[in-house]
């Protein structure tokens, strides 16, 4: 029985205090384009990649806030030579990574001023977590709507669902 306790508290453990993902390379470059809160271009020597954000998720350019996070996120990166940690690619041949400029990481404060979401489903970061939580909490950012504000992977999914539409009493 006491094997069964210490494996649970271990595992417990281990995914409240989750490791940020592996760094698999390094590089340096400047943004040239940004293409929403969470996405930019960044030319590296005389090739240009696309960089999306590791572990958020802001509003879609569609959504209330999507164009005011991609301002924001402008207006921290764009034309500004940065760091990126890359922590891997995705399905799109976007490579996904953590953003500097000197030492501010990027990531970081658009989820702490509240114009991303903290992207729980593909990054379990307690840190982004609770700066999600405190940004709600002080009202930041999308969080100052009175409205709920509409994840954007709850938008994305809204969008490929195709609306059923009943017959009307007319049509029978």
């Amino acid at each position: 029985m006491q094997k069964i306790t210490f494996f649970t508290a271990f595992i417990v453990t281990s995914f409240a205090f989750a490791a940020p993902p592996k760094v698999v390379k390094e590089f340096t470059g400047k943004v040239a384009n940004v293409i929403d809160g969470d996405s930019v271009e960044i030319t590296v020597g005389q090739n240009t990649v696309i960089l999306r954000l590791e572990g958020i998720d802001a509003p879609e350019p569609a959504q209330n806030f999507g164009k005011k996070a991609k301002e924001v996120l402008s207006a921290l990166v764009l034309d500004k030579t940065v760091s990126v940690k890359q922590t891997g690619d995705d399905r799109y041949g976007r490579i996904i990574g953590y953003l500097f400029l000197d030492k501010t990481d990027i990531n970081s404060k658009m989820v702490e001023d509240g114009w991303a979401w903290h992207f729980s489903k593909y990054n379990d970061e307690e840190r982004l977590a609770k700066l999600e939580q405190a940004a709600r909490k002080d009202k930041k950012g999308l969080w100052a709507d009175p409205q709920t504000p509409v994840a954007p992977w709850d938008h994305r999914a809204k969008k490929k669902t195709p609306e059923i539409k009943m017959p009307d009493s007319k049509d029978k």
